[in-house]
């Protein structure tokens, strides 16, 4: 809702915040009323250029049960920069932090592209374990795993794929295999 690219973001058509969060509220209360077992994230991009703050579209704890976030390094590409995880999910993630204290954090999508050399993908993938390690309020990630737009795969070089493993291994309190 926090972007451009989407009929109900807010600002296209004229969509307001405020539609925004009374729509969220009637499909919690429709779905919830169905399946009590339904769990709900609420899951903006990160704060980049092309989208918005979300602060005034949360819609709130009652009606959330995790707090998400997407985020996206689409590396050196027309229209795009390589950014780093600080810069990608820094300021995000203080923010979801204020927006509730009460929700976990989920990165629910995150991806690297390639980089001009097969060490700067690796870089930043153990880069991102290193930030979500020192946050304690983040309980999960989703890697988008998927050659489409980039290469977004963890596993797109052998660097990328041994960086990948040492930083859930680490994450996950265990020793590296493979």
């Amino acid at each position: 809702m926090n972007g451009t690219w989407y009929p109900w973001s807010i600002g296209v058509g004229g969509n307001t915040p405020q539609q925004y969060r009374d729509a969220w509220s009637r499909m919690h209360a429709i779905i919830a009323d169905k399946a009590p077992n339904v769990r709900f994230v609420w899951a903006p991009n990160t704060i980049t250029e092309g989208t918005r703050d979300f602060v005034d579209c949360y819609p709130g704890d009652d009606v959330v049960d995790y707090l998400g976030l997407d985020g996206y390094n689409w590396g050196q590409s027309p229209g795009h920069q390589w950014q780093s995880v600080d810069k990608l999910f820094l300021k995000s993630l203080d923010v979801l932090g204020q927006v509730s204290t009460r929700r976990p954090i989920l990165i629910t999508e995150v991806g690297c592209a390639d980089g001009a050399t097969p060490d700067l993908k690796a870089k930043w993938i153990t880069d991102f374990f290193d930030l979500i390690e020192d946050r304690a309020n983040v309980a999960g990630f989703l890697w988008f795993q998927m050659d489409k737009e980039r290469d977004w795969r963890f596993n797109s070089t052998p660097a990328s794929t041994r960086s990948f493993r040492a930083g859930l291994a680490r994450w996950m309190g265990g020793a590296q295999t493979g």
